[in-house]
Formats: structure tokens, C-alpha cells, sequence
């Protein structure tokens, strides 16, 4: 769920909505760029860093230097450190006198080892103090010759050169003209230029569908589209002077979506962000995108697996290593592995396949869903909804009565009825809302046993907490208190701990009705929340009748649904669970797993099938180096035509099924990952499924679209036969044109 206001969050449920706006980024970018090569400077100060303006760093704050009107110590400048690392972006050693222009110009050049094609540059300069320098020429060379050059009169912290360079070896930049007494400051260069499209200019339509399994059967399908009006053909590629040719695949593109509040103001949510997996398309005026997630652009193959027991954790790093992501702005990885995959092991070997679908298997093992964020990091996170439709844990309380119940209080308690207790108001026997507590009571949910005196404060607070068996987003907490009575307390504090550490705390106060909806931003993989009861009614016990943890307060009812567009399907019953648990042994035999010859110096080679015990022998040349994996090797050979012979002993792959019973009748899933060689993994693997497969109901809906929803959200459903219910957003599709429109398909938890 996406972070909004509360005005957003009601005026998003007004019968008539406001205008809705989406704006799109596009880094029209060649990818490689900033992995080629390295700038040089002809000065620069010791706190230079030119490592990072090649990618979207996010710097701390500027340093006070004797510069004009740069020392002056206001709190927002920092001193030079006296050691560590120090990082600055480029800064020139070069200053600018009282007129502003240099004696000696400022140049950083770059040289690529291999020619380079992007539409122009886009360079950002001080935008902590809002500084820039006033003009700026920037040469493509290819082979020592000038092919395009520009000068460019820079306004802005940003600045892009238009010259398209069809292709470059090498850039440089020259800084002609400053402020008086300024040195010469870059934060960022982007190989190419950013276009933005929006709905109040040529962006025609969009389209964003992200379907997760939480079980990780399949891999996710995170796409976008969007169309955009191009009467100059820009994007054409018939058009000799169009971009088309600059446009590349994996370019980085985003959308955001904005509401109009009833005030005026256009509250924009977070972006989403995406790479192109293909050039645009045309036709009839228009030009066609389309993205996808971070995962789904992992095409490149993985061949690295290796034998021997190895942490899951350690083994998705390897993969996502190999597939040599460019870093964060905060120069981290784009990815996060759950801690709970370094005590999962494994005796396997990855097969030879694509780094995605290397994950999705495991994933898939580690009970774990995977998926990119909105940040377009890539997540392997486990998934820990139970088959009741609450997240799994263990209920604690500091004294409770002895008919309380936590586990209907988990199933979400319906009682129309509350018992009658010697509490102040509580002992009318008017034929109402309370009966007499019998020898077996049911449904009666959590009754604290700490009563408020005659003011509603307690000596002793109730105090009621969950800790969870695996760590969960927790943005809303929903608490329902005594609903037959309509009874509650007056005020409440909820506490979010990821183990023993504090994340966040509310109190909410002046509580008006039985359910309360507790929201948080920092309440991010919680292991445990904790709910008090600060003040209430006089005479009063605390009573819960459910609790229930949703990424939004949102519920898809008939407010919102098209009309006559639910449909629900329900699976099979599930009779049982077979988990395939594999083994691998080495044949006793010594085969050959490769002979033939080659002129290449290094050279890649891969087997059949799994190996080990592997040797190498090269005639005719010599064998320099060897990476030797399970199903493949790396060789560095001398040069000329050697003959090379790899041998090894074969591996032979086997296979025990065990069964695990549900039902007497229904379907049998079946699950098969080689990466599962123990019964540890394989039983967790088969109580996973169990849980999640015996919910059966999911439901497919159009509604009027809200962006703040996001697959993998817990929300509220409303159906032709339950007001609501808890549900999880398996596929969410959004589309825009000129107004918002959606479908969602949910898992029912119950």
C-alpha cells in the first residue's frame, strides 16, 4: 500500500470523484554508459568523489569551504571531516575570479573502451545550494575526431545537451563561466536526457498490471504500458531524425499517479518505477511503451551453481551478484533477502537457466514471495499468511478471565451476543445483547481480567500483544472491541517491535466507535505489536472480538465495485500434499564430459548434467586459469589451436515423494523443486501449501481504480453473502484514460 492523506483517503470514496493526474519519466539512456570507463579531471579537491556522479547518489549535505559566501556556518553546511571517506561529488580545484571566467577551464574527460550511443547528456550540478555554472560545452569524439559538440547557457541545477552522439568514445565537458569565486560542482551525468509525459499534455493512456504468486509457483508478471501522442514521429523508426535509435531496452521509466483534493492542492503518491523491455512501437500518431519489473529483466543466464551444502541466502546473493545490477542511489544493491534464508540449506546445484528463473525456484523453496517493490528492488520475502487469514504467532496479556478466547479473536469473532459479568451496567437481564456465561462458552474473544476504577483509569492497564512467526508489514492494525454492547476504550496505544527493538508507537485517543483503525509509517517487518488499553468506561474490562492486520484500511464493497462485474471461482478440495525431496550421487565411473578444439583464449563450456571430481587437460596450448562449476567451466587458454579434454564423474538425480494427507477426497498438489534435499525443507514446503490452499475462494472485480493499492495488500471484501471479509490482493491491474479504472483478483482468507 502506498503511503496517503486522509483527505485523499475520503475523498477517494466520494460518489463523484475529483480529476485524477499521472505524469511519466522517462530516461531515454544507453544503460552500459556508466559502467564504461572513468572520468578525469584536470583538478579536482581531495573530497572529489567522480566514482559517484555516474549514478543517482544521494549525497549528504554540502561542506563549508572558503568560496564566496560558502563558509558561512548556518547549520546547513557541514565541516570537512579529518578522515573517512568524504564524498562530495566532482568538485574542481579550479576557481572562477570576480568576473566569473576561468584562467584555466575546467574539463573532466571520459574515455570508453567501446563506442557508446545516447541522445545527448543530462547533468545536474549543486543542487544543495541551488548552484550551477552559467555555460557549459560538452564534445563527442569518436577516434580522436569532434562528431557533435554543443554549448549550452545553463538556468538550472539541470541541464541537458541535445547533441545526439550515434556514437562516442569519448566525452568531454569544459566549464566556461561561473558565479564569481566558485568552483565548478557536479552531482550527477546521465547518458542521455529525461522526457516527461503527462495527462495534461501528450500522454494518451496507461496500463500497470502486477500479478504475485504468493507461493512462487511461477514468477511475477509486474508490466506497464503507456501510450503518448507523437505527431514529429520522434519515436518512429522510420525517422532518419527521430530518437527511435537512442531508446534502449532496459531504460529506467516511472509513473505517478495525482489526486485532486477538494482544497485544490494534487497530493501525488510515490512513483512506481520500471525498465523498457523493448523499443516503442507506432501507429496512427501514437507511440507504445512497455516495461516491466526489475525481476522480469533478468534475462541473462546464471551457470554458476556450485555443489555441496550451501545457505539459500548465500546462493540467491550468488545469482543476483552474477547478474551485475547497476547500484541504488544509495549505492546498495537492488535487492533484499530475508535474514530467514541464511538457516535454509541445500545440497543442490542451480540448473543452467535465467537469473529469474534461478530465484523463482528459490523462492519457491524458502516458502518465500518474490517480487519488486515500487522502488524496483527486488524482494524474497517471506509469506505468512495462514489458512484463517491472519498472520500466524503466538497471543500473550498480563491477565485475562477464564472463558476468554484468543483464538476466536483471531478468526475474527461474530458474536451478536456478550456476556453478563459483575461490571457496572453489565448484570441487566432485559433479553438483549447478554446471556448468561454457560459451562462451555464460545465466541466470547479476549476479556481482560485489569478493571477501570469509577474514573476509567486503570491501576493495572490490560496489555495484550502478538509476536509472529515470521515478520510482517503492518501499516493498519484494526482493532474490534465489545461490537454486541458498543462498548470500548476511550483511548488506546499500540506499540510495533521488530524483535527487541522499538519501531514505532500511536495513541489514539478520543475512540468514538467499537472498531479502531491504528495506522503507521515505520511499522515495517514487525515481529510483535502490543495494544493498551490506557483509559475507558467506568468499571470496565477490556474485550477484543478480533484483530486483524491490513497493508490499508480500504475495503472493495459495492461503493466501488462495477456493478455486476464479481465473480468468484473456488478450487478443488485439497486431498493432500506430495513435496519431492531429491538426492544427487556420483556415479563411480570417470566420463568425458567435453573434448574438442579451439582457437579462443577463453572459453566457456557446459556439461549435460551435474559433475564433479572434474579434471582438465589441454594439448597444443596451455591451460592459464579454470572456474569449474557443477554443470559448467571457465577457461583462460594460450593462445593458437589447443585441444581441450574436460572428464568427471556424472551425478545421478533421485528423487523421494512423500504425501502429506488433508483430505479423504478433493485434488493432490504436487510440488517439485530440486533445490529441496531435505525433510526439514520439504515438510515446511508441504505445510506452506497446505495452509494457503485449503483457501479456496478467489474473486475477480472491476472497480473505479486507486493507485494506493498494491498486490500483496491485505484489504477489506465485501460479497453477495459476507460484509466483509480479510482478502489479498493477488493481481492488480490499473488503466488510465483520462480517468482511472481497475481489476483486482483476491484470495479470500477465510
Amino acid at each position: 500500500m502506498k503511503p496517503v492523506s486522509n483527505a485523499y483517503k475520503q475523498s477517494m470514496k466520494s460518489i463523484l470523484r475529483n480529476r485524477s493526474h499521472v505524469r511519466i519519466v522517462f530516461s531515454n539512456v544507453d544503460t552500459e554508459a556508466a559502467k564504461n570507463g572513468e572520468w578525469v579531471s584536470n583538478g579536482a579537491m581531495g573530497y572529489s568523489e567522480l566514482d559517484t556522479v555516474d549514478f543517482p547518489y544521494q549525497y549528504g549535505e554540502t561542506y563549508a569551504t572558503l568560496e564566496l559566501n560558502r563558509w558561512a556556518l548556518d547549520g546547513k553546511t557541514t565541516l570537512l571531516p579529518t578522515s573517512g571517506p568524504m564524498r562530495d561529488g566532482f568538485v574542481s580545484s579550479l576557481i572562477s575570479d570576480a568576473q566569473g571566467n576561468f584562467s584555466t577551464t575546467a574539463v573532466l574527460v571520459r574515455e570508453f573502451s567501446t563506442p557508446m550511443t545516447f541522445p545527448g547528456l543530462t547533468l545536474t550540478f549543486d543542487t544543495r545550494t541551488q548552484e550551477w555554472p552559467l555555460r557549459l560545452t560538452a564534445r563527442f569524439y569518436l577516434n580522436d575526431q569532434v562528431v557533435a559538440s554543443g554549448t549550452v547557457q545553463i538556468a538550472d541545477t539541470m541541464a541537458v545537451v541535445e547533441e545526439r552522439a550515434v556514437s562516442c568514445d569519448k566525452i568531454e565537458l569544459v566549464f566556461e563561466a561561473m558565479l564569481p569565486y566558485r568552483r565548478p560542482r557536479l552531482e550527477e551525468v546521465l547518458y542521455g536526457v529525461k522526457v516527461q509525459f503527462t495527462s495534461d499534455g501528450v500522454l494518451a493512456s496507461t496500463k500497470q498490471s502486477h500479478d504475485v504468486d504468493p507461493l512462487s509457483r511461477r514468477l511475477p508478471k509486474e508490466s506497464f504500458q503507456f501510450t503518448i501522442l507523437d505527431y514529429e514521429h520522434n519515436y518512429d523508426p522510420d525517422n532518419p531524425s527521430g530518437i527511435y535509435v537512442f531508446v534502449d531496452k532496459n531504460a529506467p521509466v516511472s509513473i505517478q499517479f495525482g489526486y485532486e483534493l477538494p482544497s485544490g492542492v494534487v497530493e501525488w503518491l510515490k512513483p512506481d518505477k520500471y525498465v523498457l523491455n523493448a523499443k516503442p512501437t507506432t501507429q496512427n500518431n501514437q507511440a507504445s511503451f512497455t516495461g516491466t519489473g526489475l525481476i522480469e529483466s533478468l534475462t541473462g543466464t546464471f551457470y554458476k551453481g556450485r555443489l555441496g551444502r550451501k545457505s539459500f541466502y548465500d546462493m540467491a546473493e550468488e545469482v543476483l551478484l552474477d547478474a551485475n545490477l547497476t547500484l541504488t542511489e544509495q549505492e546498495e544493491h537492488p535487492w533484499v533477502i530475508d535474514e530467514s534464508l541464511k538457516s535454509m540449506f541445500t545440497t543442490a546445484a542451480l540448473p543452467i537457466d535465467t537469473h529469474m528463473n534461478c530465484l523463482q525456484m528459490i523462492a519457491h523453496a524458502c516458502r518465500c514471495r518474490l517480487f519488486t517493490d515500487d522502488d524496483n528492488i527486488i524482494h524474497i520475502k517471506p509469506f505468512g499468511v495462514t489458512v484463517i487469514g491472519i498472520y500466524s504467532g503466538i497471543w500473550t496479556d498480563n491477565g485475562h478471565l477464564w472463558y476468554s478466547e484468543w483464538n476466536t479473536v483471531d478468526r475474527g469473532n461474530t458474536a451478536a451476543q456478550s456476556y453478563v459479568t459483575l461490571e457496572l451496567n453489565r448484570w441487566v437481564m432485559d433479553g438483549g445483547n447478554q446471556v448468561v456465561i454457560s459451562d462451555d462458552p464460545v465466541d466470547t474473544g479476549y476479556i481482560g481480567s485489569p478493571l477501570s476504577g469509577s474514573d476509567g483509569s486503570f491501576s493495572t492497564a490490560p496489555v495484550f500483544s502478538k509476536t509472529f512467526d515470521v515478520s510482517h508489514d503492518l501499516p493498519v492494525v484494526a482493532v474490534r472491541f465489545d461490537a454486541p454492547l458498543k462498548e470500548y476504550p476511550s483511548a488506546i496505544r499500540v506499540r510495533y517491535y521488530s524483535g527487541d527493538i522499538l519501531l514505532d508507537t500511536q495513541i489514539v485517543e478520543n475512540i468514538d466507535s467499537p472498531e479502531v483503525m491504528v495506522s503507521s509509517n515505520a511499522a515495517f517487518d514487525c515481529t510483535k505489536v502490543e495494544v493498551t488499553a490506557l483509559s475507558a468506561l467506568p468499571g470496565y474490562r477490556l474485550r477484543v472480538g478480533k484483530v486483524y492486520y491490513r497493508e490499508t484500511d480500504f475495503t472493495l464493497d459495492f461503493t466501488t465495485i462495477g456493478e455486476n462485474t464479481q465473480s468468484i471461482s473456488k478450487i478443488d478440495q485439497l486431498k493432500a500434499v506430495s513435496v519431492a525431496r531429491y538426492s544427487y550421487s556420483p556415479n563411480s565411473d570417470t566420463q568425458t564430459l567435453f573434448e574438442g578444439t579451439t582457437a579462443e583464449t577463453h572459453f566457456h563450456v557446459e556439461f549435460s548434467g551435474l559433475a564433479q571430481d572434474i579434471q582438465i587437460s589441454v594439448s597444443g596450448g596451455t591451460l592459464i586459469s579454470s572456474e569449474v562449476y557443477a554443470r559448467a567451466a571457465d577457461l583462460v587458454l594460450s593462445s593458437g589451436t589447443k585441444t581441450v579434454v574436460i572428464t568427471g564423474k556424472t551425478l545421478t538425480e533421485s528423487s523421494v515423494v512423500v504425501s502429506y494427507p488433508v483430505a479423504l477426497e478433493g485434488e493432490i498438489d504436487k510440488e517439485e523443486n530440486p533445490l529441496i534435499t531435505s525433510d526439514e525443507m520439504s515438510q515446511a514446503l508441504a505445510a506452506h501449501v497446505m495452509r494457503y490452499l485449503q483457501m479456496r475462494n478467489t474473486y475477480d472485480t472491476e472497480y473505479r481504480g486507486n493507485p494506493e493499492m498494491e498486490a500483496g495488500d491485505i484489504i477489506g471484501l465485501q460479497t453477495a453473502y459476507t460484509p466483509e471479509m480479510d482478502a489479498l490482493v493477488l493481481v492488480d491491474e490499473i488503466t488510465f484514460n483520462g480517468s482511472l479504472k481497475g481489476k483486482m483478483k483476491v484470495k479470500g482468507l477465510i
